[in-house]
């Protein structure tokens, strides 16, 4: 695996996570057709393009957030409203990692803890 900077993986500093998110891009392309998501997630993994350069591409749009869209709109009204619920609550909520990757604030939230 090269090295990469947290900047450039939205791994914020983490190996774990940046491995985990690797592994997610991977497991991803393996599993899509789309010839441009793929080509972008080489570049991703080499290094020749940041993930948060890349997800900003119709190519990572149309794959990875078309699949979003298309499970939330497979969920029940329920389930949907707990997710809306869970969004809102500020108990317990996440905060940027506070490391150099300023950009990736979404990445250490969703992960729920700050990176060390």
């Amino acid at each position: 695996m090269a090295d990469h900077e947290p900047t450039r993986d939205g791994g914020c500093g983490d190996p774990a996570l940046s491995q985990e998110l690797r592994d997610a891009l991977a497991l991803l392309s393996e599993h899509s057709h789309d010839e441009d998501f793929r080509t972008l997630v080489e570049d991703v993994l080499t290094g020749r393009c940041g993930l948060v350069e890349a997800s900003s591409t119709a190519a990572f749009s149309n794959v990875v957030f078309a699949s979003i869209a298309q499970e939330f709109h497979q969920l029940t009204a329920q389930e949907k409203a707990r997710l809306a619920t869970q969004a809102g609550s500020s108990e317990g909520e996440a905060t940027a990692c506070g490391s150099p990757c300023a950009s990736c604030a979404g990445v250490c939230a969703l992960r729920g803890s700050p990176s060390q």
